[in-house]
């Protein structure tokens, strides 16, 4: 397989894997994406594999390697930093830090007048699902900065240890 179409088989799984996302939040299943995460995954390593025209010599390894390795440190720390800000965000109410609130009208039916109602302790079918998912908007951000902090760092390497073409003849 030529690379050019290993790419664009690349971008059709992506695109796959967003419909696939998408069905799995309109279905009320994780496991829709979780498998196919896994199985798309495992294509692209196979597929990787049967690429003919791939150059890969050492100058590519050691940029492969500083790349990733600079991308989980850079998530790591971003990552924790994230979710230790939102349990403090999300526990601080029960554990009486301070009280998370969000208005709602006394009355449905009849318009006027809004109570204010401590998040918790509450049953969790009264949380307004936009508060609960910020929580998974601020994942998928952090998917998506990591993405980009690990394309950041190979291009920060490939000019670091020159381009593939500078040695050659």
């Amino acid at each position: 397989m030529r690379k050019n179409t290993f790419y664009i088989i690349s971008g059709l799984f992506a695109v796959l894997l967003l419909l696939l996302f998408w069905f799995s939040i309109q279905f009320s299943n994780p496991v829709i994406i979780a498998v196919s995460f896994v199985i798309v995954a495992v294509l692209f390593f196979v597929m990787k594999r049967r690429v003919t025209d791939i150059v890969e010599d050492e100058r590519s390894f050691l940029i492969e390697m500083k790349s990733a390795s600079a991308t989980i440190k850079a998530g790591v720390v971003l990552f924790v930093t994230v979710n230790l800000a939102t349990v403090v965000y999300v526990f601080s109410g029960p554990l009486g830090f301070h009280i998370l609130t969000y208005n709602r009208p006394i009355n449905p039916i009849v318009p006027g007048g809004i109570e204010s109602v401590p998040y918790f302790p509450v049953p969790p079918e009264t949380i307004p699902i936009a508060e609960l998912g910020s929580f998974a908007v601020i994942q998928l951000s952090l998917i998506v900065m990591i993405l980009f902090i690990y394309i950041g760092f190979r291009f920060y390497y490939a000019r670091k240890f020159g381009t593939w073409d500078d040695d050659e003849e």
